[in-house]
């Protein structure tokens, strides 16, 4: 690493975190317009497809890391925007961070929970045509969350109640100007919120609530659930599009606050860690 690159990357790690942020609604919403230890082949199954003895162990290993303070300290990362994570203006190499970004980030969470229960994965949450949440998740809505000021973090929902999100993106929908996608710039802003399109964006802003401020945003476990999903459908894409990749180099290829580079999040093997979806297909 260069010392112009390592300064850069100093800089972005140690910087306070700006002032809270709101996920940009861009006024549309498509559809109402036409990854502890190693995981050894582990697979992310749909939220809908959980057994109960399943959803059980998401819920105490997210309750045991909170107690612990495991969970408060993965949500604060997320609440540090220099970690130029998504698109942000004066910040272009956030476009192309913001899928590695988040592949390793859940990573480094699933891991951290597989502390409590070995078992424990992400489930995807597929919201696409969908009018509500997992109903196993309805009410779960944990306390003892706190952010980097030791203030708790109330996680609240209001689902389908913002006038820009009333509905979430359909299957033909994420098809039509995501999918079809052939370059990587065009696909990620495409997922995660160029105008008019705004999947990510806008899945956030259905929320009206916790999940639709962005240094809180991941105290709500849906959070998890939600970037399986966007990572699941760039698994799906990137198989279908080998050789589009995000460019990066320097500072801006190490996926900070940790060590890795971006060539090593570009599967779902992820370093000794691997893991697969229960469904390649929308």
């Amino acid at each position: 690493m260069t010392k112009k690159a390592a300064k850069t990357r100093a800089r972005r790690s140690n910087a306070p975190a700006k002032k809270p942020v709101v996920f940009p609604a861009h006024a549309r919403l498509f559809s109402s317009h036409l990854e502890g230890p190693p995981a050894t082949s582990l697979v992310r199954k749909s939220a809908d497809a959980l057994t109960a003895q399943e959803q059980q162990v998401f819920k105490s290993a997210v309750t045991k890391a909170i107690a612990d303070g495991t969970y408060s300290r993965l949500v604060d990362i997320h609440a540090n925007m220099m970690h130029d994570m998504h698109t942000m203006s004066g910040m272009p190499a956030g476009t192309f961070r913001f899928a590695p970004w988040h592949r390793l980030y859940l990573v480094n969470f699933e891991q951290a929970l597989r502390a409590f229960e070995p078992q424990f994965f992400i489930p995807h949450w597929r919201w696409m045509d969908q009018s509500s949440l997992p109903s196993w998740m309805t009410a779960f809505k944990p306390s003892g969350v706190v952010d980097q000021n030791a203030k708790p973090i109330r996680i609240t929902r209001a689902p389908g109640t913002n006038p820009q999100a009333r509905t979430l993106p359909t299957t033909s929908t994420v098809q039509n100007t995501i999918m079809n996608q052939t370059d990587y710039r065009s696909f990620t802003l495409a997922l995660e919120g160029a105008r008019p399109f705004g999947a990510h964006n806008l899945v956030h802003v259905w929320f009206n609530g916790t999940m639709s401020n962005v240094p809180v945003a991941p105290a709500d476990p849906m959070f998890w659930m939600h970037h399986a999903e966007i990572d699941r459908l760039w698994a799906i894409w990137a198989k279908a599009h080998p050789g589009q990749e995000p460019v990066l180099s320097g500072a801006d290829a190490i996926l900070d606050p940790w060590p890795e580079q971006v060539s090593v999040v570009l599967t779902t093997q992820v370093g000794t860690y691997s893991y697969s979806y229960d469904q390649m297909t929308l």
